[in-house]
């Protein structure tokens, strides 16, 4: 019954697996196919991408072809206006001076000749005349002018309304093109939602049978907790039969443990005393070899001490000569460290002194070539004025050259316009020779032209593949050439780096090994100096044992500290005095006087009284002056003899 159940169990989970890999392999192959999808409409962009990237660099490729053709064009004109004569007014205002002139003379040979007056009036009336076909001449050059700068105007407006229409016809394209990709975005769109009503009917079916598997995993549960509850009484009852036969198996075990702890303890106590005996017989027998071994080493000891000794004073002998030889080479090595070190110094300065000099002539050497440069310079832009200086005579024949080729120009212009006005003259039209072609032959043409048209394009599409790769490699190589220059330069700049590291750690290894020397000569001063107090000490020592003081300048140096307590102590009692004279001339409110203090008080010399003082009051005893310095001035005076 038991496998059973679990056999049922076993074939519901394989189910409930088997459902689940169901479900993730159409998950997969759905999103295979969307994966699918998805490449092919990238792949259907990137086509028109590159379809359009071809199209724009043929356009570029026109424009530029147009732009050198414009700038060829431009620039003849350019090179026409430049070699044109410049009329800058001068021109003008000398026809101006000549047509004034030749009226002036029209007018004197009027005068002079003796004409009739019907001659006269027909020269005055050709004379007016004249001017008025002037005028007209002018009025008519400038409409020719006009003419010509509405018609550049026109063909202006012309190529601007084609290139609008080019412009146009581009957008009718591109909107198309858009138009179909946002079909196939619909298309893309409505195949995902066809894909997910499939994917929510078939987890729907699913859902079903997972509900189906779960009542039935429920009713197991409920069965197995029932045969799980009566299997737990029973582990119950089992575990307590094993509590009581595990408290049997431990009072039994711990009995025999005791048994075999004192056998083992018997045993024990055994062998440690047969280890004993044979230690301390093993240990006799080692103490009587190590007796003899001992006297034996006794023996050669003293005879290695006795010869220890005399080799020690012959060793103290050389070590002393070999201290006094290498204190003598440590003092010469020292002063020979202090040479070398100035005389690298003295280098270093003069090698600064020799760089800063070719700098500086560097510097004028740039200079001078610079200003020779600026001469020759100078030089050339006189010798090119001088060549500019205008020719005076060639300039006036080439002006009368000009003024007839003028005349010229202006008489051919008129023949012109009256040809051109002359509306009976049938030679002036020209017509174009050849046949037009049929709206068929023409649709012929265009294909043919088409069919070549896409074939130089896949030409030109494989020369610019091959083209890109050989710009690829060549991009390679420079890339390779650059890293190889900047792993030569930095190369260089490493080595110029440890090369100064070298220079440096040999300057600090110099100057190390300066200061080792000088400290190696302190260091055998110094112990010079402890050798020699060391003996001084031991005089000490030898001196304080007969009773003598240590040396004859700690003698001095004791006297002298004692003689400086003695005096130390006399400048306090010093102090301590004139401070308590100091208290006695204080005045009352802090003030300070240097005389002497008057009695104020006296003890009385009564024995009946006690002896304390008494203030004498208003009337003190006079206390005269002490005589000065003019005093030896003064004659001491002679006391008469008081006669009665």
């Amino acid at each position: 019954m038991r496998e059973h159940e679990y056999a049922r169990e076993k074939e519901a989970q394989l189910m409930g697996d088997k459902a689940a890999l169901d479900l993730s392999l159409r998950t997969i192959m759905i999103e295979k196919k969307s994966q699918h999808e998805i490449v092919a409409r990238k792949q259907r962009e990137k086509d028109k991408d590159l379809r359009s990237l071809k199209r724009a660099e043929l356009q570029l490729k026109v424009a530029e072809d147009n732009l050198a053709h414009q700038s060829m064009i431009s620039e003849k004109v350019k090179g026409n206006l430049d070699a044109a004569p410049k009329d800058d007014g001068t021109l003008f205002n000398k026809r101006k001076e000549l047509q004034k002139e030749v009226e002036q003379t029209k007018r004197a040979l009027s005068q002079q000749t003796s004409l009739t007056a019907v001659e006269q009036v027909k020269v005055e009336q050709s004379i007016a005349e004249e001017g008025r076909l002037l005028y007209e001449q002018g009025d008519l050059r400038i409409e020719v002018v006009e003419l010509t700068r509405l018609a550049a105007i026109k063909a202006d407006e012309r190529e601007q309304k084609a290139r609008d229409f080019m412009r146009a016809e581009m957008r009718y394209h591109r909107a198309i093109e858009d138009l179909k990709t946002k079909q196939l975005q619909i298309q893309d769109h409505e195949k995902k939602f066809r894909e997910m009503q499939q994917k929510l009917k078939e987890f729907a079916k699913l859902y079903d049978v997972i509900k189906n598997e779960r009542n039935k995993i429920v009713n197991l549960i409920q069965t197995s907790t029932q045969i799980s509850a009566e299997m737990r009484e029973k582990i119950k009852i089992l575990a307590n039969e094993m509590e009581i036969l595990r408290t049997a198996v431990s009072q039994k075990e711990r009995l025999l443990q005791k048994t075999r702890l004192r056998h083992l303890n018997s045993i024990v106590i055994r062998d440690s005393l047969r280890n004993e005996l044979a230690k301390q017989t093993r240990i006799e027998e080692e103490m009587r070899e190590k007796r003899k071994q001992q006297k034996m080493e006794i023996e050669k000891l003293n005879n290695m001490i006795n010869h220890a000794e005399e080799v020690m004073v012959q060793l103290r002998n050389k070590y002393e000569e070999e201290v006094q030889h290498r204190n003598a080479r440590g003092i010469q090595l020292i002063e020979r460290n202090e040479e070398v070190c100035i005389f690298y110094e003295k280098v270093n300065i003069q090698d600064t002194m020799v760089r800063e000099g070719n700098v500086s002539v560097q510097a004028r050497e740039e200079e001078i070539r610079f200003l020779k440069m600026q001469g020759q310079e100078e030089r050339r832009g006189i010798d090119v004025l001088r060549k500019a200086l205008p020719n005076k005579r060639n300039l006036e024949q080439e002006l009368v050259a000009l003024q007839i080729q003028l005349s010229q120009c202006q008489d051919r212009m008129m023949e012109q316009e009256k040809s051109l006005e002359d509306a009976n003259d049938e030679t002036r039209i020209r017509f174009l020779e050849g046949n037009d072609l049929s709206p068929a032959e023409l649709k012929d043409k265009i294909q043919e032209l088409e069919i070549r048209l896409a074939e130089k394009e896949e030409q030109l599409l494989e020369k610019e593949l091959i083209s890109e790769q050989v710009t690829r490699l060549a991009e390679r190589v420079k890339k390779r050439a650059e890293t190889g220059k900047d792993d030569t330069l930095d190369l260089a700049k490493k080595v110029n780096d440890i090369q100064a590291k070298i220079k440096d750690t040999t300057r600090k290894m110099m100057a190390l090994v300066s200061e080792l020397s000088m400290n190696q000569a302190a260091a055998m001063k110094l112990q010079a100096t402890v050798k020699e107090q060391e003996a001084e000490l031991e005089q000490c020592y030898v001196r304080m044992e007969k009773g003598e003081p240590p040396s004859e300048e700690i003698e001095r140096e004791w006297e002298k500290m004692a003689r400086n307590e003695e005096r130390k102590a006399r400048d306090f009692d010093n102090a301590t005095k004139a401070k308590y004279e100091e208290e006695q001339y204080m005045i009352s409110e802090g003030c300070k006087s240097t005389a002497e203090p008057r009695p104020n008080a006296y003890i009385p010399d009564d024995e009946s009284e006690l002896p304390i003082p008494r203030p004498y009051g208003s009337h003190a005893p006079f206390k005269p002056q002490e005589a000065g310095t003019t005093m030896r001035h003064i004659r001491k005076p002679v006391p008469k003899p008081i006669e009665i």
